[in-house]
This record gives C-alpha cells, structure tokens and sequence, in this order.
C-alpha cells in the first residue's frame, strides 16, 4: 500500500477530531494518559501551524527564539530537551514545532515555570492569525529504537536532519495485545555501517515511534494513531531502502515490506507520510544540541 501524502489528499496531516472540551487552556500542552515521571521518558510536543509563521533560522525578533535562548542557557533543558522547527515537504505552507523530552520531570519543570506561561501566550497570540494544533507523541512504551536517548538525539552527526514522519492508522478499539506488538514492531537498520553507500539499507539511519495522544480521522474513521519518525540520509537513500530486494537461498527479501506486514497484521488500515528537514543546532549554539 503506497503512502498517501497530505499534498496529494489536500487536507490536515494529522487530522485531528474536535474536541468537546479541555479541563486546560487549548493552548496548553498536553498531558499523556498514563502519568510520566523521571528519566528515560520520551514524549513529545507537536505544535502544527497553518498557515506558518515564516520564521526564518534563530531569527532574532522570532518569540520562539526568544523565549528558548535563555531556556537553553539551563543545563537541564540543554540535555533533556530537543527544539525542532520546520515546514513539510509536502505541505510547505504548515509549520511544525517540536520539543522532544528525554525527562518527564524536566518537561513537568517547564509546565510549572513562568517560561511556559509565555510560551502559552505565544500560541494564543498566533491563533488570532492561523490554525493551532497542539499534540502529544509518547514514546515511552515503544521498543526497539535505533538509539535509546529520545528523538533528535542519533549518533549520526550531520548538519541537517531530513525526517519521514509516517502516521500509521488503526481502529480505535485496537486491543491491548495489538497494541503490544506494535510497541516492538520496528523498520530493519544497519546501525553499525551507518553512511556508507555500499548498503542501501545502511539509509534509515534512525528511527523512533509512539502513539498521538488523540484520535484522528482516516476515511472518515476515527482512529488511533502511531508516529514513527524515519531518520534517512537524504531522500535518495530513503528511495533506495525501500526499493531494496536481496535473494538469500533462492527466496526474495524485502525488508521494507516485512516492516509493513506486522503493522497489517495488527489491523493496520493505511498510513500517510511527509518530509521534514530540520536544522540541526551546532554543540554551543543558544538553541541547544
């Protein structure tokens, strides 16, 4: 099953059910189901903009940058959390903000500060202009990453980070048993031979998943929703690992579509992909990393 990109559908990526209410402002960040707390929890914000803001890189008199600069002077939000931002591909006109947590405790420090306060009006204010969507990604239950430290966090350095976020869809009433196989469910990577072009599955260089906080629509469907984030060198060595076919004693290997069948196994009902490049923040820089 090909993926169905947002520029083809023309609509939200993800796209989110109104909700009745929220016992917090709508401008708040969200809170997982089940209570986090200490190291060694990956969760993470997702705030969509539609249209986006057309901040360009660190931009000065960006609210963003203003308000993370000091933020990341703290050497716990240095280590503990990751600030990602950048436009879709397939959608450029969306802006996506990310802030991958490795800390529940470091994330619940940010909630109760006077920072978060800003960060709460900073939303609001750009609602008055443009859409706002605000998500969570928890993926503290799910097994099998490339790297254990959270998202944004691999062992391969390079200056850009060129992402495949894939929303994989499910029915709502997936049981707990699918849902435990899907926790371990995980694309095949060659961590070890990582950048050489001699192995085209050597291309997914890290991987991370874990299930939106809230229930989206696919087809009309309500659904559950698992992320996986798909770190590949570029967008030719993704085409590469996904095209990629081997024989091994006279039977054909496809390693991208035995990543695929456990996900139909467990009541997949489609998925859909887009492209992000981010900017990966130099060691020093004001924005962390």
């Amino acid at each position: 099953m090909p993926p169905i990109t947002r520029a083809q559908a023309k609509h939200k990526f993800p796209d989110f059910l109104p909700e009745a209410s929220r016992d917090a402002s709508p401008f708040a960040l969200r809170q997982p189901h089940t209570h986090r707390t200490g190291q060694n929890t990956k969760l993470v914000d997702w705030i969509i903009l539609n249209p986006g803001t057309g901040a360009t890189y660190q931009d000065p008199s960006d609210p963003i940058t203003q308000l993370f600069q000091p933020i990341f002077e703290q050497w716990d939000y240095r280590f503990y959390l990751k600030l990602r931002r950048s436009c879709p591909v397939e959608r450029p006109q969306t802006e996506w903000l990310m802030l991958a947590w490795s800390s529940a405790d470091i994330r619940n420090k940010f909630i109760n500060s006077a920072e978060y306060q800003s960060l709460t009006e900073i939303l609001a204010t750009w609602a008055s202009e443009r859409s706002v969507q605000i998500s969570l990604i928890d993926l503290s239950q799910t097994l099998g990453a490339a790297f254990s430290g959270g998202v944004f966090r691999t062992q391969y350095i390079g200056p850009m980070e060129y992402y495949e976020l894939m929303a994989v869809y499910f029915p709502e009433d997936l049981t707990g048993s699918h849902i435990k196989k899907l926790n371990r469910t995980n694309p095949f990577n060659l961590g070890n031979v990582i950048g050489s072009d001699m192995y085209p599955l050597a291309g997914l260089t890290d991987w991370q998943h874990g299930w939106l906080d809230r229930p989206v629509l696919y087809q009309g469907q309500r659904t559950r929703c698992l992320i996986y984030f798909l770190r590949w060198e570029n967008s030719d060595r993704e085409h590469e690992y996904k095209n990629f076919r081997v024989t091994i004693n006279g039977k054909i290997i496809d390693h991208w579509e035995e990543f695929m069948t456990p996900l139909r196994q467990n009541r997949m009902l489609g998925y859909e992909s887009q492209h992000v490049s981010f900017i990966r923040q130099p060691l020093g820089s004001v924005l962390g990393d």
